[in-house]
């Protein structure tokens, strides 16, 4: 099968080293070892190492001033990658068109309409929610009627949780075109018989908490410099960070206001092949989400903890439930918990048996959980789109 990927999003560029990114890349890969042809068409390339040709349009539209100019220059740059798309389908024909959908991009079900062949958008996030409540915003009903476009005419929609499926069914997605297909791990870069890394300053000997991701206020890290001050007494154990965010500087105050700086290490951001050897370095990963009405992500850092075969202790919300909670792959506590977060992670310190039992778990579950058959299942929904 001839695939053509669009990702649209100036904000995730293919060879960068954010989530967004490594999804791609991810996706993009697992289509390709199942056989199939891909060529990429993308707002940006990114610097990181490439292994694989893009299309990339971003370079042709010169960076814009004000935010409706940057909204403006993104609709723009979204029909030119339609543009593109056509044309080379014109000189090879694509089988399918798979989107990572964007706020500002209906290329793909546009495409797919006048070419005749099916289109696949993959959601990650309410976009236009997200857009509305924490950047600025010009252009709302514009991106408001794109979603809508998006959601109704996909031949399929794959959205990453049952939370993210409410969401796009109440903007107009019919429920046969939805399927939750979550997040998942290249397990052959991810395993627990990789060795852990050395990290400067922390010693060997520590209990060492770990967290992968960006400091963000909805990714609850200020709940670990908490957990930490409560364990310290009883136990030597250090805070691990690897990534960075906006949340770094209130994460060191609080840190210092305890009297921790010496147990936190915070690496900054990493490039994703390093990341296996950091979490093998980590006696406990956490995910400790606060509490959400509407907690819709597919945390990539969950699946990567799995894979690694590490004790998790993770919020009990959304997906996160879902996956750690069914079989004991993980221990669960309240959202935004720190006490809890603190007994949970005192119990793995404490009783290596239930520390081991968790690790096994971990590297068992995690072997339901990869790309490739992502991509089975996404290949498999064409002959439903089709029919439909």
């Amino acid at each position: 099968m001839r695939i053509a990927y669009l990702c649209p999003d100036g904000g995730i560029p293919v060879f960068g080293d954010k989530g967004g990114s490594v999804h791609v890349r991810a996706m993009i890969r697992a289509f390709r070892a199942e056989g199939h042809e891909v060529e990429v068409f993308c707002a940006e390339t990114g610097d990181g190492p490439a292994d694989f040709a893009v299309t990339a349009l971003g370079p042709d539209f010169p960076p814009a001033e004000g935010r409706e100019a940057k909204e403006r220059r993104l609709l723009a740059l979204a029909d030119a990658l339609q543009a593109r798309l056509e044309q080379q389908h014109r000189h090879r024909p694509f089988d399918l068109i798979y989107e990572r959908y964007g706020l500002w991009s209906a290329a793909g079900v546009r495409a797919g309409r006048r070419l005749g062949i099916p289109a696949v958008i993959e959601v990650n996030a309410p976009l236009v929610e997200e857009q509305a409540a924490f950047r600025k915003f010009v252009l709302q009903d514009a991106a408001r009627a794109i979603e809508a476009e998006v959601f109704s005419t996909a031949d399929a929609l794959a959205v990453v949780s049952r939370e993210l499926a409410v969401y796009v069914a109440s903007r107009g997605a019919g429920p046969e075109a939805i399927h939750v297909i979550g997040n998942a791990v290249d397990c052959a870069a991810f395993h627990p018989a990789i060795p852990a890394a050395e990290v400067p300053g922390l010693p060997d000997t520590a209990f060492t908490i770990g967290f992968t991701g960006s400091l963000k206020a909805w990714h609850g890290t200020d709940l670990l410099v908490e957990a930490l001050a409560r364990l310290r007494p009883a136990i030597d154990a250090r805070l691990l960070i690897v990534g960075d965010g906006p949340e770094r500087g209130a994460l060191l105050d609080h840190a210092a206001r305890h009297g921790l700086s010496h147990a936190v290490t915070i690496t900054g951001w990493v490039p994703h092949h390093r990341l296996p050897g950091l979490i093998a370095r980590m006696d406990a990963a956490v995910a400790p989400y606060p509490a959400m009405a509407n907690h819709y992500f597919s945390p990539l850092k969950l699946f990567e903890y799995l894979a690694m075969g590490r004790a998790i202790v993770a919020s009990r919300i959304g997906q996160t439930a879902d996956l750690l909670g069914p079989d004991g792959s993980g221990l669960l506590v309240p959202p935004g918990d720190a006490v809890a977060l603190a007994d949970a992670l005192h119990r793995i310190a404490t009783d290596a048996p239930l520390a081991a039992r968790l690790r096994q778990r971990a590297a068992m579950q995690a072997r339901h959980h990869d790309w490739r058959a992502n991509a089975r299942r996404i290949v498999d929904l064409i002959p439903r789109a089709k029919a439909a």
